[in-house]
């Protein structure tokens, strides 16, 4: 009489659904996130160098406003005159209180336009705002890829 147990092998598969899961889990994340990389940079500006320039990280109730140089307004894709520009920071300031506004300025932008974008931050009572600047190596670097 045998007393030993018979083993059976069990054909082991890899289940597919939850690898689908993850892989489109994965996509949706890489994908989302790209969008918000490229948002501030869509726009074509040359940013002015600053020695003290620094990268930041980014932050909930940021937005950022760029200046083209012939004094277009653009933010997240959608050009903007200076009264939607204001309905807009109000919400900002209203959704996130002590949100950011990072002000993106061609260097060839006029000084006056720039000053008009503060004044609409501080009427909507935003006062965090920074300038965004390269470093000398970064302009290069921009330099050497644009060329």
């Amino acid at each position: 009489m045998r007393m030993g147990r018979s083993f059976q092998e069990e054909d082991t598969a890899i289940q597919m659904a939850p690898l689908i899961d993850i892989i489109f889990l994965t996509l949706v994340f890489f994908m989302v996130t790209s969008v918000y990389a490229t948002l501030e940079s869509e726009v074509d500006i040359s940013l002015p160098t600053a020695d003290s320039a620094v990268q930041t990280e980014r932050s909930q109730g940021e937005i950022f406003i760029n200046l083209q140089r012939d004094g277009t307004i653009v933010v997240n894709g959608r050009v903007m005159d200076m009264e939607t520009l204001q309905e807009v920071l109000y919400r900002v300031a209203e959704h996130f209180p002590g949100g950011t506004v990072i002000l993106r300025g061609d260097k060839g932008v006029a000084l006056g336009k720039a000053v008009e974008v503060l004044d609409r931050c501080r009427k909507a009572d935003i006062q965090n705002i920074s300038i965004a600047a390269l470093t000398p190596e970064q302009a290069s670097e921009a330099a050497e890829g644009g060329s």
